[in-house]
């Protein structure tokens, strides 16, 4: 009868019309309240480390036709140890639901579902909705059928279901690791148990919104800054205090209003958590120079203080008022100002790899731009992974390996209407220690086969050293199609674009480098392309497939009879028309939006004469391109092997242009 009244309970929260169950409701609300919070230091135990989770919150949506309910975890499940409503989690007594007759879950899924006659609360995406008007905020849904549900208080809190559970351990893409020379004076007062002052700055999610503590409801978790405190008090010494200095509707400017408050209270670490109300327009540098403004103001007054910045949560997709291309940008802006006593508080990539395995609904604390119980036990896993260092303090991570991306996971277009089944693919080099650049890298092999050797994997590697991730794109070979690599080469900057934030790469860095045939395609790429789709239903066809940037190390450009024949034949077929030659030829390509290029070509190389490469430079100066043409004196086509001083050259130059250009941000391997 109690578990009945629990979930009746729920439904007359969200729905406000069986009002025979307001007592009982009261009375749930009323235990709840008398509950009080327990701290657990395996709580601030980063959820992306070892095997099990504790209370990771889901939505169970009830598909309306065939009334089948089921939510998505965050990794595989062994083996669930609990489900509770989110209000019961914790809260001892309360109703712990059986799996079989509440919930079934296969082992090595990440799905779980709801028996028709479970117990455990359920809703269909309408009850997720209101009508446009109709809530003391606008929060319009992306496709225009009225509103986001907006919660106040604990309305998605009543709806959620914690579930904590055995899983494989599997690392986490982008996981923020320990590093004492990150913030080397806080680092070394905590560990010498000396009082320390820390100060919050930040929006409404900093000032708790929407943790069960602060909506008074059970099992009153403390927002994300207050689980953080006491983790540190009991890590560390109690005399580390916190002053939140935190307001609603805030953005970065108004920050700049408050430094002299946030001297006041002599702080050695300074904790600067905006952004989420900035993506409502502000641009990337904007939101970077009132950052660096606020630190400057506070170190002319306080010279020894360090920051940490934290790069927010995402907000809810649907909602029309957040520009969400913004929030990566954003993190990457924080990681520009990263120095020793500035580290990142990186929830953007976090909150972004959740989303690829959740819904915003799971996650959410009022529907658009607020944490639950949940996100904000993350936020505080997040900074407590920057000031505490794990149990086995020795333990390095290991490099992430390579990961192999297919173009097209169902069939690829041909460019005439037909598709194909294809195994083209990305192959993406994450750097150790990342600038936030990224380029797409074409092999050549006169579009016959492809050097994924000293072409692709090596290239890769050599970004690596520099802080910049490599992707190697093994696009189809053509045999006279010939759209069919230029549409796997635009395929592969959309898909890094998109997952730009989980790769930590500004999407706003994304160049593309080819060598001989593949310096063809990257210079066909370089002048053929659009800026996508933002309403396509494939989250891959929104982003814009123009490179930002291009390195052409000694291409085939043209398609006339002068060229590189084998690639023209591969390419175009046998026969090609002087339309289609002239298509295929970037130097009569070239319009005002093309991207910057770098081009090099040695004076002997006799498979592919340097004209290619002069003739494009010429229509790049004509058109006022940014743009640079290294001849090199010697070392034929390949460059002596892809070895010697001639090779160096063009590495060591192309990056130095790129770097002044703007274009990348090159970090040297070791720093």
């Amino acid at each position: 009868m109690k578990s009945l009244t629990a979930f009746v309970a729920c439904i007359a929260i969200i729905t406000a019309s069986m009002l025979n169950t307001r007592l009982v409701a009261d009375e749930i609300a009323a235990s709840a309240r008398n509950a009080a919070w327990t701290y657990d230091p395996g709580l601030m135990q980063p959820f992306w480390l070892g095997d099990a989770i504790d209370g990771e919150s889901v939505l169970f949506i009830k598909d309306p036709a065939t009334g089948e309910a089921k939510a998505q975890l965050l990794f595989p499940v062994q083996d669930v140890l609990s489900v509770t409503r989110a209000v019961d989690w914790r809260v001892p007594g309360e109703m712990t639901f059986e799996a079989g007759r509440d919930y079934v879950v296969k082992a090595g899924s990440r799905e779980i579902t709801l028996p028709m006659d479970s117990r455990i609360p359920a809703f269909t995406p309408d009850q997720l909705r209101r009508p446009a008007g109709s809530q003391k905020y606008r929060l319009t849904h992306r496709d225009g059928n009225g509103e986001i549900l907006f919660a106040a208080g604990a309305e998605y809190h009543e709806m959620q279901v914690c579930i904590s559970y055995r899983h494989v351990s599997q690392p986490w893409p982008s996981a923020p690791t320990f590093d004492a020379n990150a913030l080397p004076k806080t680092i070394q007062k905590l560990q010498n148990k000396e009082a320390v002052s820390i100060v919050l700055l930040g929006d409404s999610i900093s000032t708790g919104c929407n943790a069960s503590g602060w909506a008074n409801c059970g099992p009153h978790q403390p927002p994300y800054q207050d689980l953080l405190l006491e983790h540190l008090k009991q890590t560390y010494s109690p005399d580390i205090t916190l002053t939140n200095l935190a307001v609603g509707g805030t953005s970065t400017p108004w920050g700049l209003t408050r430094i002299p408050e946030v001297v006041a209270a002599r702080p050695d670490l300074v904790i600067l958590a905006f952004g989420m109300n900035d993506s409502s327009g502000r641009s990337a540098e904007e939101y970077k120079s009132a950052t660096l403004a606020m630190i400057k103001a506070v170190r002319e007054a306080q010279p020894q203080a360090e920051f940490i910045l934290v790069a927010t949560m995402l907000g809810n997709r649907d909602w029309v008022t957040l520009k969400h291309e913004l929030f990566p940008q954003y993190r990457t802006a924080l990681q520009e100002l990263t120095e020793p006593g500035i580290a990142l508080a990186d929830m953007t990539s976090i909150w972004s790899e959740m989303l690829n395995r959740k819904q915003d609904w799971d996650l959410t604390g009022n529907g658009v731009n607020h944490p639950n119980d949940f996100g904000h036990r993350v936020y505080a896993q997040v900074l407590t992974a920057l000031l505490v260092p794990p149990k086995d303090a020795t333990a390095v991570p290991p490099p992430q390996e390579p990961c192999a991306v297919r173009l097209w996971p169902e069939k690829a277009p041909n460019g005439d209407e037909t598709f194909e089944v294809s195994e083209a693919k990305i192959t993406v080099h994450l750097p150790k220690h990342a600038g936030g650049s990224a380029t797409v890298i074409c092999p050549g092999g006169g579009y016959g086969g492809l050097v994924t050797g000293a072409e692709g994997h090596g290239i890769a590697e050599w970004l690596n050293s520099h802080g910049i991730a490599g992707v190697v794109l093994e696009y189809r070979l053509p045999a006279g199609r010939s759209f069919v690599p230029l549409l796997d080469a635009q395929r592969a900057i959309r898909i890094v674009r998109a997952r730009a934030t989980e790769w930590q790469i500004n999407p706003s860095q994304v160049g593309i480098i080819g060598f001989s045939a593949g310096g063809h395609l990257a210079s066909t790429v370089a002048t053929h392309f659009d800026a996508g789709n933002p309403e396509a239903t494939d989250p891959l066809d929104r982003p814009s497939s123009r490179p930002d940037f291009a390195v052409l190390v000694y291409p085939v450009v043209a398609m006339d009879e002068k060229t590189h024949g084998g690639s023209r034949t591969n390419l175009l077929g046998a026969t090609p028309t002087q339309e289609l030659m002239d298509q295929f030829s970037a130097e009569k390509q070239v319009t005002e939006n093309a991207p910057p290029m770098f081009l090099t070509h040695a004076v002997d190389d006799a498979a592919v004469p340097s004209t290619n490469s002069q003739s494009l430079f010429d229509a790049l100066q004509a058109a006022k391109i940014p743009s640079k043409y290294l001849e090199l004196p010697s070392g034929g086509h390949g460059l002596n092997g892809y070895q010697g001083p001639m090779w160096d050259a063009w590495q060591q130059q192309s990056l130095e242009w790129l770097a002044e250009q703007g274009l990348i941000r090159v970090i040297d391997a070791g720093k």
